[in-house]
């Protein structure tokens, strides 16, 4: 802008000249190289810098690829850790509930031994104490009857020495009184002997 204003300038003070006139259309030619130029630098520049962003657009994305896959993989990884944690926990889990299945069956086993065991001693017990009962009631009826057989005995005994005496005593009657018939006399110590029966 500059040149211009100082070629208007001077043809405005002394007009131009074929000299001049001729330099001022080769210094118009070599001002459209120069914008040629420059154009032409800017779209090489352009396309370096359009060359630069695919290229960095490419590179973003590869990165953004290979960040993606090794997120994949880091999920995948933490996928497969959570899920063998939970087989763990679940077979730790299984593992105490069968353990203390296990230990319930031992102690419901134990108190059921425990109490057969304690109704056989009972059982046992009560046997022992049925059997001593019904030995001392047979050893008391065994002496119970030994005793009546004595007093029987005894009684028999008593009964057999009071006719003894009234066989004597009926004889001394009779001797005592006026000799009764043979007949008589045997019917006098029947009579006596049944009173002494009916006693």
């Amino acid at each position: 802008m500059g040149r211009s204003d100082d070629v208007g300038y001077e043809a405005e003070g002394q007009g131009p000249s074929d000299e001049e006139a001729t330099n001022g259309r080769t210094d118009h030619a070599a001002t459209g190289s120069r914008v040629a130029g420059v154009l032409n630098a800017a779209e090489e520049a352009a396309e370096m810098i359009k060359d630069e962003a695919r290229r960095q657009a490419d590179e973003v994305l590869r990165q953004a690829t290979a960040d993606a896959a090794t997120r994949v993989e880091d999920l995948t990884r933490e996928a497969e850790r959570i899920r063998a944690e939970a087989d763990d926990y679940g077979r730790d889990i299984r593992v105490a509930v069968d353990s203390y299945g296990t230990q319930a069956r031992r102690e419901a086993e134990e108190e059921a031994r425990k109490l057969l065991s304690d109704a056989e001693e009972q059982a046992r017990a009560t046997r022992e104490a049925a059997q001593e009962m019904a030995n001392q009631i047979e050893e008391d009826a065994r002496r119970r009857h030994e005793s009546l057989v004595r007093e029987s005995r005894s009684l028999e005994e008593r009964r057999q020495r009071v006719l003894d005496g009234l066989r004597d005593l009926a004889a001394q009657l009779q001797d005592a009184l006026v000799e009764p018939t043979s007949s008589e006399m045997d019917h006098s110590l029947t009579d006596a002997l049944d009173v002494e029966r009916r006693r």
